[in-house]
């Protein structure tokens, strides 16, 4: 009987361990806020992208945002553009654009 109650003893040790990870050091924490802080600014700046599909045909709206903004640039050369709204008629293969709330026009694709 003296045996069995050595053998249970010297199990308890281990029993008592705590689990999970070991506490992280000043580097390791400030390498992983760096982390955090970059992933934070790449999720912020998420430009997402957008593909228009109908009837067998792909249009992807960055190709039209660029593409009514050069037709804006070929009327007005000295405008800055501070707003643009996209309309986006699949049906009829248009994109409809306003600029600054007062300019209009319209592009294919």
């Amino acid at each position: 009987m003296d045996k069995d109650t050595t053998a249970a003893t010297a199990v308890e040790p281990e029993a008592k361990k705590k689990a999970g990870r070991k506490p992280m050091t000043t580097e390791e924490k400030a390498a992983a806020a760096k982390a955090r802080a970059e992933s934070k600014a790449k999720a912020d700046n998420l430009k997402p992208t957008v593909i228009v599909q109908f009837q067998d045909t792909e249009v992807n709206l960055d190709t039209l945002v660029e593409a009514a903004k050069a037709d804006f640039h070929q009327a007005k050369k000295r405008t800055l553009i501070t707003g643009l709204k996209l309309y986006v008629k699949p049906e009829e293969h248009m994109a409809y654009y306003v600029v600054n709330e007062k300019y209009s026009g319209s592009v294919a694709y």
